[in-house]
């Protein structure tokens, strides 16, 4: 099974196409039996017309008690009181041989004849039975036919002949190869070229559909889908267009939830840092600034979350030039940030770009050290490794370390004061880009975040 599922093919041209050479080849040998008994007929129509008139003087004496004339080579000739039993044999191919070889009598003697086949076989000069290689003319056959002609005093004339086979003019491999060259070998490629059309025809509106699919996630107020094509195509793509538009409406909402949140949340906050300033000094007033504060930077790190899912605006960026630019603003004495690698130019969101690393290189610094980054330029994807030493993170957590709200805390930093979002923002934003973020702890203790972007 795992063998014929690596040989399935994977695209629908290969499919169909399988599938319909393959039920030709099968209707091809279902229906050659057709072709065996024309060319069964065919073998034996010149033999049968040659002893039908190489016997038609023999049964025009019709008299038993006579000395018979000269027989020809091969032929013999002897009556019987009965009808002696015919020989088994195909009842089909009998009665088609018996047809030809009365029509051939009658026509010698002159009126109509009901002879019956008793015997029909092919040999070759050995004597030996010989079917499909006769019929592709491997060796010269000789067809043998045995039948009964009825007299007038009640008797039965049998008459036993052989005559070389009709059908031996060309070599075996040449009937051969023109037989597969001319039904199968057409076919085929007759078949070839109705998938092509087929598909052609067919599958352009999928690729388009296919097509449109991709270019979503970049631009989703590209033009709806045309309409046309099968039914079934037509279909899918308007509930592709439908989708688009839920899609849209989603996005806009969200845009709207994000001014409400800004305005509704931000307001009170704004309210309550006024009245704080009224108050007098003391623990209580440094508790609520710092809760205030605290709130106020949930705030936006949940609205950084839910705008780095928006639209995109690309343009080529020089990820060196980035890179070493958000470094250089993060970068301490302590920690000064190295940059190893080249990548060059790329078609991105910068200032998306730039939060995501910002958030990497935050995280990093924030419970490791010795924090890099890491640049991989390759054929088809870049990759932007940010490696820190420090604590890492349980291999239990990893997979789901880049969820919202999610914090690796339990294994590094205890005193960290993040929200379990700058992860969350970075991976969004790398799937905006139709790339990935991927986590993983390094060898001799540490992480490394590694942003994957295609070309």
């Amino acid at each position: 099974m795992r063998l014929l599922r690596r040989l399935w093919p994977r695209t629908l041209f290969g499919q169909l196409l399988l599938i319909m050479i393959s039920g030709t080849l099968l209707v091809q040998l279902v229906s050659s039996s057709i072709w065996f008994d024309v060319r069964f007929a065919q073998v034996f129509e010149a033999p049968v017309r040659l002893i039908a008139a190489r016997s038609a003087p023999l049964i025009a004496q019709g008299d038993c008690h006579a000395t018979p004339p000269p027989l020809p080579s091969r032929y013999h000739l002897r009556c019987a009181e009965t009808l002696p039993e015919a020989q088994p044999g195909d009842p089909h191919s009998r009665r088609r041989i018996e047809l030809l070889l009365n029509q051939a009598l009658s026509y010698e003697l002159g009126h109509t004849l009901k002879a019956q086949v008793l015997k029909l076989q092919l040999t070759d000069e050995l004597g030996r039975p010989v079917l499909w290689r006769s019929l592709f003319g491997l060796r010269i056959a000789q067809a043998h036919l045995q039948f009964a002609v009825p007299l007038a005093d009640g008797h039965w004339l049998l008459v036993d002949g052989e005559e070389l086979q009709g059908w031996s003019g060309e070599s075996a491999w040449v009937l051969i190869s023109d037989y597969l060259l001319r039904v199968y070998a057409v076919r085929i490629l007759a078949v070839l070229l109705v998938c092509l059309v087929a598909v052609r025809l067919c599958l352009r509106p999928l690729h388009r559909l296919a097509d449109a699919a991709l270019g979503l996630g970049r631009n989703l107020e590209q033009p709806p889908l045309p309409l046309e094509g099968p039914e079934e195509v037509r279909q899918a793509a308007q509930a592709f267009n439908a989708m688009q538009q839920r899609l849209i409406a989603m996005v806009n909402d969200k845009a709207y939830f994000l001014a409400a949140v800004s305005h509704d949340l931000r307001t009170p906050l704004t309210r309550m840092r006024l009245r704080l300033e009224r108050l007098e000094d003391g623990e209580h007033k440094e508790r609520l600034r710092q809760n205030i504060a605290q709130m106020d930077a949930m705030i936006g790190q949940v609205l950084d979350y839910l705008r780095a899912g928006e639209q995109l605006t690309l343009q080529e960026v020089n990820l060196d030039r980035l890179v070493a630019r958000v470094c250089a603003d993060l970068a301490s004495v302590e920690e000064p940030l190295p940059v190893s690698g080249s990548i060059g130019r790329l078609r991105v969101d910068a200032l998306m770009l730039q939060r995501c690393l910002q958030n990497l290189l935050v995280n990093a610094l924030r419970y490791g050290r010795k924090v890099s980054v890491r640049l991989e330029a390759e054929a088809t994807q870049v990759r932007l490794h940010v490696e820190d030493r420090g604590p890492g993170i349980d291999a239990a957590l990893l997979s789901t370390v880049a969820d919202p709200f999610v914090r690796g805390d339990s294994s590094r930093n205890q005193n960290s004061g993040g929200y379990g979002l700058g992860l969350s923002i970075a991976q969004r934003i790398a799937a905006s880009h139709g790339g990935a973020l991927q986590v993983a702890n390094r060898e001799g203790g540490g992480l490394v975040a590694t942003v994957v972007l295609a070309r």
